[in-house]
């Protein structure tokens, strides 16, 4: 009976399989169309196909935004309209489809064999080596000889576990420069079922390689910029800027999806959350646009660097704003803690894989406990360190202060002497150094003295407005 019963199982879970991806091949030739009412139709069938609270919310979300003529309707105009058809099918295919509507059978399976829900995403390090030396950038610390980068049949082995046993379809490239490496290519071809965000400073991105990201559709270039020339070019170098111009000008002309990575500090900051830069951006065709606040990690991290306490809070009330105004996707990973209910790290959300092959709890906190060269990832986030992170998220409450680096940095130093962690490359333990630590309490206590008074109030909101209880 046990046979039988499995048997009927796998034909259910087959023709449910099927009937799936019908629903979705149809919602891909309905956004070929950028009009309002087919949008709203392929929107409703990726409500069907969805499975998980969560994902047929974001679904709703979508559908809610084009009724009321949100900012957020038009950026998904935008893509219908801009995207070449791989770029587009792939976008709805890969990145709505595969990662998030359909994964809901193996997340299940996983969640009964293993007791938890694994993550939406990874992100890997393709490689440590760049082209450029960017302040404040880890990368830039390591020294000529000590660029670790793991082995093809590594990586792929990696994305095979998360795709087939956590139903993983998303992955975030980093480094270091990811088109250093000409292997890359091979890569995104072999994993076509899934959707790459590679983050990349552009300087080695020609036309064969537009042309290249054209064919294959399942990668989006997240191009690293610092707000004005005279910004970008005093931390990236001279010339820089102009090169990125210029390359996010052929991918738009090309049809590839991209957007913009920035990394706001104490004195950018102001050029890098301003109108003026933000509508430069929607102008040169970006559709994503992210904001990762400096972290002091690496080997010598400096604290006086970081967003001030008060400039974080005239942050998120720049980027309400924005959304309210631009079409484009904004995320800034602190002040929007509340859209992802605190902290992703620790496998909650996602994980990182280091180019040495440690498993990290977050990209910013480099401990580690296990490396793929001897693990698997599954082990890794069963591990005590893991489990520990995700358990405590989010911390005392407060999702607008997310962080355990810079929020609670004794959140950080506890996992990291309890779980017996050890320093993914030299120098990353410099956060339990006291004159480090104490710093970043004093930063922590500013932080709170700002954003507990905010959130005590509900005075915050999603990356973009949610439906009422009553939307249909």
């Amino acid at each position: 009976m046990g046979i039988i019963a499995a048997a009927i199982s796998g034909v259910r879970r087959r023709v449910t399989r099927a009937a799936s991806e019908a629903l979705l091949n149809q919602a891909v030739r309905l956004y070929a169309s950028a009009s309002d009412e087919t949008l709203k139709t392929m929107w409703r069938l990726m409500e069907k196909l969805a499975r998980e609270p969560g994902t047929k919310l974001e679904a709703r979300r979508m559908r809610y935004m084009i009724d009321i003529n949100h900012p957020g309707a038009e950026w998904l105009r935008r893509i219908a309209r801009g995207a070449n058809p791989n770029c587009r099918r792939k976008f709805i295919q890969n990145l709505y489809g595969n990662a998030w509507f359909l994964a809901t059978p193996k997340r299940e399976e996983f969640r009964q064999k293993h007791g938890f829900l694994p993550p939406w995403l990874m992100v890997f390090d393709m490689t440590m080596r760049c082209n450029l030396k960017c302040e404040g950038c880890w990368a830039a610390s390591y020294k000529a000889g000590e660029k670790p980068e793991l082995d093809y049949d590594v990586l792929a082995r990696v994305l095979r576990e998360c795709r087939d046993e956590m139903g993983i379809h998303f992955f975030v490239v980093t480094g270091g420069e990811p088109f250093i490496r000409e292997d890359s290519w091979r890569l995104y071809e072999e994993f076509n079922d899934c959707q790459f965000h590679i983050y990349t400073n552009a300087t080695l991105v020609d036309d064969a390689a537009v042309r290249r990201l054209a064919e294959l559709g399942n990668c989006q270039l997240m191009i690293s910029i610092e707000g004005s020339r005279e910004s970008t070019a005093r931390r990236r170098g001279e010339g820089t800027y102009e090169k990125v111009m210029s390359v996010m000008d052929s991918l738009r002309e090309a049809g590839v999806l991209f957007g913009f990575s920035a990394t706001p500090t104490r004195h950018n900051w102001q050029d890098i959350c301003s109108d003026e830069f933000v509508s430069k951006m929607v102008e040169k065709g970006c559709t994503y646009g992210w904001f990762f606040q400096y972290i002091p990690v690496g080997r010598n991290p400096d604290v006086s660097l970081m967003v001030p306490p008060e400039a974080r809070e005239e942050m998120r009330q720049r980027l309400y704003r924005f959304r309210d105004k631009y079409p484009i996707y904004l995320v800034d990973f602190w002040n929007d803690g509340p859209e992802v209910g605190g902290c992703m790290a620790g496998g909650r959300y996602y994980f990182h894989l280091s180019a040495n092959g440690d498993i990290e709890p977050c990209v910013f906190a480099h401990l580690a406990t296990h490396n793929v060269k001897t693990s698997t990832i599954t082990e890794a986030l069963k591990s005590p360190l893991f489990r520990a992170i995700r358990n405590e998220i989010p911390y005392e409450g407060n999702r607008l202060r997310p962080c355990m680096i810079i929020d609670r940095p004794d959140v950080l130093r506890r996992h990291w002497i309890e779980n017996k962690a050890y320093p993914t490359h030299p120098g990353a333990d410099v956060v339990l150094d006291s004159r480090v630590a104490a710093q970043l309490e004093e930063y922590a206590a500013k932080v709170k003295s700002i954003f507990d008074p905010v959130w005590a109030a509900g005075q915050y909101r999603t990356i973009w407005p949610t439906p009422p209880a009553d939307y249909q």
